[in-house]
């Protein structure tokens, strides 16, 4: 299949991408907008934050799971919720663990 080659020979007409010429917002339009006063603009951080919470696969026995949901169902949670928090936490060095082996 053959592709057609386009030829411009004029650029396009710049009618309607002209911004209105007029007076910028005064304070209380910025105000009705939601838009901050500078000073207060220049102290604003940005946090960029995840779209959605990361998935993992975890592979493990159906004793951890019942074990697991058990523990959640005492807690009023549902397993996944609270299996989220003891990985946060971890994760954050809120909660630590003992890794020595026994035996």
């Amino acid at each position: 299949m053959k592709t057609k080659k386009l030829n411009y020979t004029a650029e396009p007409d710049d009618a309607g991408w002209k911004f209105a010429a007029g007076s910028p917002l005064d304070l209380d339009q910025q105000k009705a907008l939601g838009i901050p006063e500078p000073s207060v603009a220049a102290k604003m951080k940005i946090v960029r934050k995840p779209a959605r919470p990361a998935r993992i696969n975890i592979r493990t026995t159906h004793e951890t799971i019942a074990g697991l949901r058990a523990r959640a169902e005492e807690a009023g949670l549902p397993y996944q919720t609270l299996a989220a928090s003891v990985l946060h936490m971890v994760a954050r060095g809120e909660l630590k663990l003992s890794l020595s082996r026994v035996g």
